[in-house]
């Protein structure tokens, strides 16, 4: 008895020193942490040659030249690096386990049921820079559900949502049959969706009136519930029966999801992706937006750029091809002429921001990275500071977030890139990426990277 309580003392001792290491752990890892000496792009403001960042709590506390860094902050040395926000990838299908669903018409249908916190995607992109991304069903459907916001580090999907259906795919890529066909299909869905939208604002009038004459009829309602009174005081029998019970409330089916989901698509509640394969599509698409009251986000295929002045007065960015400068072949002539879609849409003045490749559809190497996205715009005419934003704060506005995410600003949550050296620089590395305020990649830990780039045995 005595070693058992002597065992169970030191058991007992044990785990509460376990418990003290955890929360020091803990605690340290939430304290204060300090980038110093290092060049800062806030994207928002001026460039600081050689500034501090000070976070706390994942939250940008201070940003300067004169930035003064409590003791016991954690201090990231900056000197010769770039520090700037955390890349935005705002139309990926990539975190998913799966891109399409089977059934082409699926608005109730929630990408995040899909993500994978483990998924090379999610890797890459911390290896890369990318701190936020928009998971959204892929292009080969109708209407292919609700895609969400994440952050790109999490142990779990809901430790990784910044924003769950944040808005609705709709293609208008026919995944069968002719563009025709495929945009009555989908005007029908969205006018069921309106008609739903009418019939509860007819309820709701309904409502407000029954209200009203409430309010009117007051004396007659107290001269009834008298007289029932008094009829319960005649018929004890009638007064003693028990009250009808309610029915049971139905869990909502997969119908009532999808139709609740297209009501805040043509209420404007909830924005729409919509892709367009072909320059042709841009008109249908307008159209749509015009009819439905839609709060487009468009994500353009290759061959839209045709159509790029038609999208000049929507006064948002748009989501380009990954594909940004390629070879096309006048069908009369036979002859080839080079195609540079960011300067296309940049002379027609609508503002645009950039998208990756997949590894299933990758074109060219070049073309999965956002810093070269940026550098091939900034080869052909794009400002740097409107590159820096199309990867940064503008991706952000698109997609809402930019009250959260985008720029390096006191109040801002701390999703940053710590880099080599300049960002369209091709010899530069992503030295660290920061997801609210927690080192999430440090390249001096990159086993994968290390093995790629290790000298070959002779």
């Amino acid at each position: 008895m005595r070693f058992a309580t002597f065992r169970t003392q030191c058991f007992t001792s044990l785990s509460c020193i376990a418990l003290c290491l955890v929360a020091a752990n803990v605690a340290s890892a939430a304290g204060p942490l300090a980038i110093q000496n290092a060049k800062i792009i806030t994207v928002s403001g001026e460039i600081i040659e050689k500034g501090t960042i000070l976070i706390r709590d994942g939250i940008i506390e201070a940003v300067g030249a004169n930035v003064e860094v409590p003791g016991e902050a954690l201090v990231i040395d900056g000197e010769g690096k770039v520090v700037m926000p955390g890349f935005i990838d705002a139309h990926n299908s990539a975190g998913m386990s799966q891109a399409n669903e089977r059934n082409s018409v699926v608005p109730f249908l929630s990408v995040v049921d899909s993500i994978d916190p483990i998924a090379n995607y999610f890797e890459e992109c911390r290896r890369n820079g990318i701190t936020s991304a928009a998971v959204v069903p892929g292009n080969s459907t109708l209407i292919g559900g609700k895609a969400a916001i994440v952050k790109t580090a999490g142990q779990y999907v809901n430790d990784m949502i910044v924003r769950r259906d944040s808005a609705l795919k709709i293609s208008l890529r026919p995944v069968s049959g002719s563009r025709m066909s495929h945009l009555a299909r989908l005007r029908k869905e969205l006018e069921k969706a309106v008609k739903e939208v009418e019939k509860e604002k007819e309820a709701d009038k309904k409502e407000v009136e029954k209200k009203d004459d409430r309010g009117s009829g007051k004396k007659l309602e107290a001269k009834k519930e008298d007289d029932s009174q008094e009829g319960e005081k005649a018929d004890p029998k009638a007064a003693a029966k028990p009250a009808t019970a309610s029915a049971t409330p139905t869990a909502p089916t997969a119908a009532d999801e999808g139709m609740k989901a297209l009501m805040a698509v043509v209420q404007g509640k909830m924005p729409a992706y919509l892709y367009c394969e072909q320059a042709m599509d841009v008109p249908s698409a307008l159209k749509l937006v015009k009819d439905y009251n839609l709060k487009p986000i468009f994500v353009l295929g290759q061959r839209c750029h045709k159509a790029a002045k038609l999208l000049s007065d929507q006064g948002q960015a748009v989501i380009l091809d990954p594909t940004l400068v390629y070879w096309d072949t006048n069908p009369r002539t036979r002859e080839d002429a080079k195609v540079i879609i960011p300067q296309i849409y940049r002379e027609a003045k609508v503002p645009f921001i950039f998208q990756v490749s997949e590894a299933s559809t990758r074109g060219t190497v070049g073309s999965s990275y956002f810093w070269y996205q940026a550098a091939t715009a900034v080869k052909h005419g794009t400002s740097e500071k409107d590159a820096l934003a199309a990867l940064t704060i503008e991706p952000a506005k698109l997609l809402g977030i930019d009250k959260l995410v985008g720029s390096i600003e006191v109040g801002k949550e701390a999703d940053l890139v710590i880099l080599t050296g300049e960002p369209l620089d091709i010899t530069t590395w992503v030295e660290h990426t920061i997801v609210g305020g927690e080192v999430v990649y440090d390249r001096a830990e990159d086993e994968k990277l290390q093995r790629l780039l290790a000298p070959k045995a002779e």
